[in-house]
């Protein structure tokens, strides 16, 4: 093997890669072949050229495209420092994208949580008592009641909720855990009025004056897949409460469990859970 004059299959045994690859980083203007036989018309790479193409292929496995690869090995012969720019850009890319995967980590795992819990809820009505740790929620407050409502209002209130979302750079993806809140205050006047809306953030998020921390507690708990039937259903856990001997000692919450889309303009269907931190 003459290390100065390497065929194209040798380049890419000797660097664990593809002729084919060699062939693309040529057309691209990364790295072409040293230098041509004037009789036979091949071409030929210099061993030398190794550290050129490893430094291809590191910027290459960290996500640089080819194209800025390209300007950059241009601009490293007149400027050393633009290795270390081009590096700290990627590093800001990727710190980027790795931030955005593991919100949509947190987010799928919310979901597949939520339809693994969907399978043992009751669905019917029934009551029952449930002890839940502490949440932390976003909270949007809209012009609208929940219970002076039809299903299209609600669907307005859904859309500021969003629209604070994104306002406030939170991800999309936290879009699928909802609730509304009736306030202690109300409750205490035998009152249910709701015209806030709210979804589950992860710990690691804060807004001022848009996020809450809902205590850890005993609640007790009804489902249903009826949204219509919410206030029925409120009515009956507050009668479970009066009649058990329990004290409210905090706000109402409606959680959408699971959703399910309706189709063309048929109102959504869910499943959602009320619940009422109580105490004996």
């Amino acid at each position: 093997m003459d290390i100065q004059k390497l065929t194209i299959g040798q380049m890419a045994t000797l660097n664990h890669i593809t002729t084919q690859a060699l062939r693309h980083y040529d057309k691209e203007g990364l790295l072409s072949p040293w230098i041509t036989d004037g009789q036979t018309g091949y071409r030929y790479y210099h061993i030398n050229q190794c550290a050129r193409l490893d430094m291809i292929l590191s910027l290459q496995t960290h996500g640089i495209s080819l194209e800025n690869i390209k300007e950059h090995l241009n601009l490293i012969e007149h400027d050393h420092e633009a290795t270390l720019e081009l590096l700290k850009s990627q590093l800001a890319v990727l710190t980027d994208d790795m931030q955005k995967l593991s919100q949509s980590k947190s987010a799928i795992a919310r979901m597949i949580f939520n339809y693994e819990k969907y399978k043992n809820l009751p669905r019917d009505g029934t009551v029952f008592f449930e002890f839940m740790p502490s949440r932390k929620v976003f909270i949007c407050k809209t012009e609208f009641n929940f219970f002076e409502q039809n299903m299209v209002e609600y669907e307005m209130m859904l859309r500021e909720l969003k629209g604070s979302l994104l306002l406030h750079n939170l991800p999309v993806g936290y879009f699928c855990n909802v609730g509304t809140f009736v306030r202690k205050t109300h409750l205490d006047a035998a009152t249910l009025y709701s015209d806030e809306v709210f979804l589950f953030l992860d710990g690691d998020y804060d807004v001022p004056g848009l996020t809450e921390e809902i205590p850890a507690s005993m609640y007790v708990c009804i489902c249903s897949h009826q949204i219509s039937d919410e206030a029925a259903h409120a009515e009956k856990l507050l009668k479970t409460i009066r009649e058990s001997g329990y004290r409210i000692i905090g706000d109402y919450i409606c959680e959408v469990v699971l959703d399910f889309p309706g189709l063309a303009a048929s109102p959504r269907n869910a499943l959602y859970k009320i619940q009422i931190p109580i105490q004996k």
